[in-house]
């Protein structure tokens, strides 16, 4: 049996190695060279439909899904991929109360103009949405070993985090019963810690070094996969089957909408999230469920935007080789550069950057500080998928100033009762500055609200 999704590299179309082969496919085997390398699930739209029956997510949406394709490559077959969503969906209930269900997708009475509707991930397994991301990663590991392609000892994971995502691994790693060493900032909350510690992790606190560019946890999460651990990572470069359970976030709010959204607002820190999300909205709509993707807005704060500097570099470049007068700013500008004489020159512009990503996507000099602590990455390691993202859809990079990132967190807290925190809240916060400045019509808008206070 074939599934519908399989993998290959974005940057130079590389397909990777059979599974039984080379049962981690994580990046791609050319990568080194300075390209946005990133191996990423592909799904054929002519060999899926989209699904229209209940269940938890890692089952409704299996057959859109690479672990569930991996299941049937290698034998195991549909019943043997829900034999292991099964096991995996009630260990995890034991470790962390709650397994993968659908979550709210639910309308909120924000004194705006617009009709502003937040998916609340706060209850999601780990607190945050970064388990989805991570589930799936698991899901393709417990295949692997269902079908006997695991070395023996098992690998140790690793992961680099500042909070949610090595909460959602440690959660994941427990109720699998796998090592995992978890590489996190000095300035990692003790909650956190206490926690990761509590569910077993191998914790490694990494400091910044002076005049060392990068985050350096990163630094020592690549140091433990180059000594033989496997990356379970939420960063696509990284790992690219993290895109995958993310997916189902995506998945979610189609099927749950009751009509489709004009703009949707996406916290951006290592990008995985709103790169998960621009896929799922694309597999939709060839595959019929959407008629049509979103503005996809991301947001920044003023501490660390590289995405929107790296968004305005690509603009100003393409203004110097046009000859089409550009606006200056907004959805304006935005639509056009989707014009037919405009975005051929944007998507040249954006093959340079896969080839080249040191030159157009640098590491941030100068990491600043927010109460949105969970998005300050040094580096969007998604650039690549969210700019394409933005440029497609006739949306564009928000920086929010602190006190609106403030603010958000308030405000979503108190009108819809989700304790969610200002890293999870971030989005709004984009969502809130461009309602300000929006001087159109009312719109449909959805934020999200990904990760709980700790």
């Amino acid at each position: 049996m074939i599934g519908a999704v399989s993998l290959r590299c974005e940057a130079c179309g590389h397909v990777p190695t059979r599974l039984v082969d080379a049962p981690y496919p994580f990046v791609c085997e050319r990568a080194g060279d300075g390209a946005d390398h990133l191996v990423a699930p592909w799904l054929d739209p002519h060999r899926a439909v989209f699904p229209t029956d209940e269940g938890r997510p890692f089952v409704r949406h299996r057959h859109l899904l690479h672990a569930h394709a991996a299941a049937l490559t290698l034998g195991l077959g549909d019943a043997g991929y829900l034999a292991i969503e099964e096991r995996l969906h009630r260990a995890l209930t034991e470790v962390d109360g709650r397994g993968f269900v659908t979550t709210p997708l639910v309308r909120g009475d924000f004194p705006l103009p617009h009709e502003v509707w937040v998916k609340d991930e706060t209850n999601n397994v780990g607190g945050s949405h970064k388990g989805r991301h991570l589930f799936g990663v698991l899901l393709h590991l417990e295949v692997v070993r269902a079908a006997g392609l695991e070395p023996s000892p098992a690998p140790r994971l690793a992961i680099a985090s500042c909070g949610n995502a090595a909460l959602a691994a440690a959660v994941l790693a427990r109720a699998a019963n796998r090592a995992l060493a978890v590489m996190v900032p000095t300035d990692a909350h003790p909650n956190v810690l206490a926690r990761l510690r509590h569910l077993g992790a191998d914790v490694r606190v990494c400091a910044r070094e002076d005049g060392v560019l990068g985050d350096p946890t990163v630094a020592a999460f690549r140091a433990a996969v180059a000594e033989g651990a496997l990356p379970f990572a939420c960063q696509g470069p990284e790992c690219g089957l993290t895109l995958d359970g993310g997916k189902t976030l995506g998945f979610e709010i189609v099927a749950q909408q009751a009509a489709p959204f004009e703009r949707v607002f996406v916290q951006v820190g290592g990008g995985a999230l709103g790169s998960s999300l621009a896929r799922a909205f694309d597999d939709a709509v060839a595959l019929g469920a959407l008629p049509t993707r979103p503005r996809f807005m991301t947001v920044q704060t003023e501490a660390v935007a590289p995405l929107a500097a790296a968004y305005e570099r690509i603009v100003e470049v393409v203004r110097a080789r046009t000859f089409h007068p550009l606006p200056q700013r907004g959805d304006a500008l935005a639509d056009a550069l989707r014009d037919e004489a405009v975005a051929p020159l944007v998507e040249a512009v954006l093959a340079e950057v896969v080839v080249d990503r040191p030159h157009w996507l640098p590491i941030w000099p100068h990491p600043g500080h927010s109460a949105a602590h969970g998005i300050l990455d040094d580096e969007t390691y998604d650039a690549v998928a969210l700019l394409r993202a933005m440029f497609t859809t006739g949306g564009w990079p928000i920086v929010v100033d602190e006190a609106t990132v403030l603010e958000a967190e308030s405000l979503g807290r108190s009108v819809t009762s989700i304790d969610a925190d200002a890293t999870g809240t971030a989005g709004f916060a984009g969502l809130l500055a461009w309602s300000r400045a929006h001087q159109g019509a009312p719109e449909r808008t959805l934020a999200l609200f990904t990760g709980a206070r700790r």
